[in-house]
């Protein structure tokens, strides 16, 4: 896979940690995840008021990600693809 150049430096980082868990590495992924979970957190918890169902759809989300791990390119910044997935889920039935 070809990391695209013109990304930030975070982003070719993010790139990195995304090929790594692509091949199975769950250490990468774990890295990836953590890069974002805060973040992702205070998004959701800003949707959804309600800690617990904030702290459910964090863990789906991750789910979600890494069920989907190989759908994402890397000549695309991974964090925006990862807060569609969030996003998505959050506001799903």
């Amino acid at each position: 896979m070809e990391i695209n150049p013109n990304l930030s430096q975070n982003a070719r980082r993010d790139a990195k940690l995304f090929i790594a868990a692509h091949a199975g590495s769950e250490k990468a992924y774990s890295q990836l995840m953590g890069r974002y979970k805060e973040a992702i957190y205070f998004m959701l918890h800003r949707m959804i008021e309600n800690k617990l169902d904030v702290e459910e759809l964090v863990v789906e989300a991750f789910g979600k990600t890494y069920a989907n791990i190989h759908k994402y390119e890397p000549k695309f910044v991974f964090s925006t693809w990862l807060f569609c997935i969030v996003f998505n889920n959050a506001i799903d039935p």
